[in-house]
């Protein structure tokens, strides 16, 4: 088969995904996505037939490594899966927002004269006279 002849037209994309191995994960860029598999760049891909599970988008789809080339390789998805089904976010869920309905004052607190003492009131009575001279 020459490179024209894919068994399902390919998408050119730019996207960060995950491949999750049995011990590990590794960041990459998928640069074209089918319903048969992804073309990723990446640091320290997987060899060959490696199994692994492919992540992108908040989806998983099982498979494993077509070929690897230096930065490069090709993933086979286990079964088909429509590219626009990975490129689109998970939405999610919604959060309900209510109204906070707690009555709060912002006023101050009021001054009690009656909290002081005797002698505490004769020192605010002596300072608030008016002074002569």
């Amino acid at each position: 088969m020459n490179g024209d002849e894919r068994r399902s037209a390919r998408a050119n994309v730019i996207l960060a995904g995950t491949i999750e191995l049995s011990d590990s994960r590794v960041s990459v860029r998928i640069k074209d996505l089918s319903q048969h598999g992804a073309l990723v760049v990446g640091e320290q891909l997987p060899a060959s037939d490696t199994p692994i599970t492919f992540h992108c988008n908040g989806k998983s789809v099982k498979g494993w490594v077509a070929w690897s080339q230096g930065d490069r390789a090709g993933i086979e998805f286990g079964k088909p899966t429509q590219p626009d089904q990975l490129t689109k976010k998970q939405s999610k869920p919604s959060v309900e927002v209510t109204k906070d309905r707690r009555e709060i004052t912002f006023r101050r607190p009021g001054f009690r004269g009656n909290q002081l003492s005797e002698d505490e009131r004769k020192i605010i009575e002596e300072w608030a006279k008016p002074s002569r001279k």
